[in-house]
């Protein structure tokens, strides 16, 4: 009877699951699947050729690729870097101060999140924008007397990475912010009550109290900050076009993974879909074993709390 029973619930949950397992096969597991296959063919157009086994892989961690590897490579451990240092933090203090003057603020809570549910092209175009030579930034800070002439904010080398960074953080603020807002909500009030009558302040509060019992929402915020920072793409493209302008400095993996495929960067000055699917699988097998170390990692810091 059991049996029959386990049996039933068992062929109900594989009806109810395979549309969902069919949709997740088709959409993430096939071109995951195909990518790692056509890295191991040579390509002619966008035509695969004979089979040359890990060549590709070889040929993309070799000059004149390597330094255009590392190069995004490194931008995108400055953009990961940059939106824990500047989102997550404002994220969190901004989702502290909304807790401690909870059904006051509903206004500004709705107003952080609103970038979020703009599209990452139209904030793109947007800030473009703002900041050309003659946008509205340096109108208004002409207009104070500062600076002397307009700033090509996303022409100078030194600048344009930085300001990437800050438009990626003004988007997607809203969504660390309810996440940790959520995880101070799930905080017994009675602890941060008693917190205040034995004297702490709110600084103090939030360091020894409100931190360690948010570690659950600032690990799911880590981990979605690191891959989000690996797939950067559409900001750049937008802002700076496909190669990373001004002089590749702005250049991702993302954008050096399209001028592979579909632009004029191989070492045979054609496209190179081959390489493309080589940097495709190995981005891929990074950010797996960077979730997965992440997960481990940030699990037991969980579990310590």
């Amino acid at each position: 009877m059991r049996g029959a029973l386990a049996n039933r619930r068992l062929r109900i949950a594989t009806i109810l699951v395979a549309p969902a397992f069919v949709v997740y096969s088709v959409v993430v597991i096939y071109p995951l699947v195909a990518s790692l296959w056509g890295s191991l063919f040579e390509w002619n157009g966008l035509t695969s050729g004979r089979f040359i086994g890990l060549d590709n892989f070889v040929t993309l961690f070799r000059n004149p690729n390597l330094p255009r590897v590392v190069g995004a490579f490194t931008h995108n451990v400055l953009w990961f870097l940059g939106i824990m240092a500047i989102q997550n933090v404002a994220g969190m203090l901004i989702a502290y101060l909304l807790y401690t003057r909870r059904g006051r603020m509903g206004f500004f809570q709705s107003a952080f999140f609103l970038p979020a549910i703009l599209s990452p092209i139209l904030v793109g175009a947007l800030w473009r924008i703002i900041l050309a030579p003659t946008g509205p930034l340096n109108t208004i800070l002409e207009s104070f007397g500062l600076p002397v002439g307009p700033i090509p904010w996303l022409g100078d080398n030194n600048l344009a990475l930085p300001w990437l960074i800050l438009v990626d953080a003004w988007n997607w603020i809203g969504l660390p912010l309810l996440v940790f807002l959520a995880g101070f909500n799930d905080i017994p009030p009675e602890i941060m009550e008693a917190a205040k009558l034995e004297g702490a302040s709110s600084r103090k509060a939030l360091i020894s109290i409100g931190l360690p019992l948010v570690m659950p929402s600032i690990a799911i915020v880590s981990i979605l900050t690191f891959i989000n920072a690996f797939n950067q793409f559409d900001v750049v493209y937008i802002m700076e076009g496909p190669e990373g302008n001004p002089g590749h400095s702005t250049d991702v993996l993302g954008t050096f993974f399209y001028q592979l495929a579909f632009g004029t960067q191989g070492a045979s000055g054609l496209t190179e879909i081959g390489l493309a699917l080589a940097l495709a699988t190995v981005l891929m097998l990074f950010l797996a074993a960077g979730t997965i170390f992440g997960l481990r990692t940030l699990g037991r810091r969980i579990v310590e709390f």
